[in-house]
């Protein structure tokens, strides 16, 4: 296959890679709209944003295991058509049932290109181009979790909210074109396929238990009620953990964890996730509430981070096919640790210049991170699709922890500062709000040193394996 083919390729899986995160963000800013045209109020219209990313998550293993024994291009491009599909449907919507349902089809397409994305990188292109074809992939990815509420902000400004959703369909069509044109030519082979069903049954009620209670904490608060379903998760994960043990071909065979590189790279590109919505949730309320700055300059200032991520993560890609993605993570999440630091320090009399210079560093280290290569390489060829599944549903995972996470962390210490319940930002006080803004970052920076030790202890790993096998 020709370079330019490959390329083709890598470009028709990315865009759709970039439409199906930036679904996922760009959302959020359209919820008062819809809220008040659907006339329904904010808590049930948060489902919008709720229902997508939980049938993503539930769903990512089922199609990355079932590309793995039938084939991942054409998952790939039906995929992409239930993505068009589901988004026009969503364009068309007049009430909130019609909406949640075409978001479940539209969802349901965005799985089957996540479970199949980077196993159809990984086999198109040379084991020594991986990082660089992932890192490509995996920018776009960045981007668009990054992008969605500027590109939300500006549609919505000349436009009806439907076209957050309209827009997709001309987009993923000339993508499923581009794949139509360049993708081998692949018969579905449904004779090979397998299901563990009931392995899926319990990783659904783990996943639904967790997320049911992550979303219902944040609006109703922490009680025995809301965290019914995360114990009944708990209960799932036990019978899941038996039912894998013993079945003939599992859902998640446990061997592939026996991999350091592969479960170290699931473990930080988690911690790294969680750690972007630091700067995502915090950072707009510092600039703008605290340094009163306008809503244009705080804009400019967080697209220091997409900027800077855009560039750095091809440039840690081709790094990580010559010296190893594993190195190059490690350097990567060791010099995140200054902006973090330098946040966890910051004051308002310190100048605007290094609140953005920590923003673009924090992209750059971000970007250069290679979690991806280091999850695929390290998976047997037969195991491609459901370790891209895996990939994905790290990164869901890590991003909904994280935004409840520094919500939590933020309006805790802001309580514990003000000597009462903070749950907005404390005006008149913004004392309270920086030393919730610092304490939330010291937490941060821990998180980090530990993706930091996990790939330090990899490192020496693979050097001591390539001394025994030297002697």
């Amino acid at each position: 296959m020709s370079a330019s083919r490959r390329w083709l390729i890598l470009i028709a899986t990315s865009i759709v890679s970039f439409m199906a995160t930036l679904d996922a963000s760009i959302v959020n800013i359209a919820l008062p709209y819809i809220a008040r045209e659907l006339k329904v109020p904010m808590s049930t219209v948060e489902l919008v944003t709720s229902v997508y990313m939980i049938a993503i998550c539930v769903l990512l293993i089922f199609w990355g295991k079932l590309s793995d024994s039938v084939g991942r291009i054409w998952l790939f491009q039906l995929g992409t058509i239930l993505f068009a599909l589901g988004s026009l449907f969503c364009g068309l919507s007049m009430t909130l049932p019609w909406l949640l349902t075409a978001r479940l089809i539209q969802a349901t397409g965005a799985a089957m290109t996540m479970a199949t994305n980077f196993g159809i990188i990984t086999a198109i292109f040379p084991m020594n181009q991986h990082g660089r074809a992932l890192g490509v992939n995996s920018a776009l990815l960045q981007l668009g979790n990054i992008a969605g509420p500027g590109i939300g902000g500006g549609v919505l400004a000349v436009l009806s909210w439907h076209w957050i959703f309209l827009i997709n369909v001309p987009v993923a069509l000339v993508a499923f074109l581009i794949g139509v044109l360049v993708f081998p030519r692949q018969r579905p082979s449904l004779a090979g396929a397998h299901m563990d069903w009931p392995g899926y049954g319990s990783y659904s009620v783990i996943i639904l238990g967790f997320f049911i209670t992550v979303f219902w904490a944040q609006t109703a608060g922490l009680s025995w009620v809301t965290l019914l379903p995360g114990m009944l998760a708990f209960v799932a994960l036990v019978a899941f953990v038996h039912i894998e043990r013993y079945a003939s071909d599992p859902l998640i065979p446990f061997a592939i964890f026996k991999n350091p590189g592969f479960t170290i790279g699931i473990l930080t590109a988690m911690i790294v996730y969680m750690l972007g919505y630091f700067n995502s949730v915090i950072m707009p309320f510092y600039l703008e509430e605290t340094l009163g700055l306008s809503a244009l300059t705080v804009g400019f200032c967080m697209m220091a981070i997409p900027a800077a991520n855009v560039i750095s993560a091809p440039i840690g890609g081709n790094l990580g096919d010559h010296f190893g993605a594993e190195r190059v993570s490690f350097f990567a999440l060791f010099l995140w640790c200054v902006p973090m630091g330098l946040f966890a320090a910051a004051t308002p009399n310190w100048p605007l210049g290094w609140i953005v210079f920590g923003l673009a560093w924090s992209g750059l280290a971000n970007g250069a991170f290679q979690n991806n290569p280091m999850m695929m390489d390290n998976v047997a060829p037969k195991f491609q699709g459901l370790a891209g599944s895996m990939a994905a549903l790290g990164r869901n995972l890590g991003m909904t922890i994280g935004v409840a996470l520094v919500t939590s962390l933020l309006y805790l210490n802001m309580s514990t500062q003000a000597g009462r319940y903070i749950h907005d930002y404390p005006h008149g006080h913004p004392q309270w709000f920086i030393y919730g803004m610092h304490r939330s970052y010291d937490f941060a920076l821990l998180l980090l040193l530990l993706a930091v030790l996990l790939l330090g202890w990899l490192n020496l790993h693979r050097l001591h394996e390539r001394k025994q096998s030297l002697s």
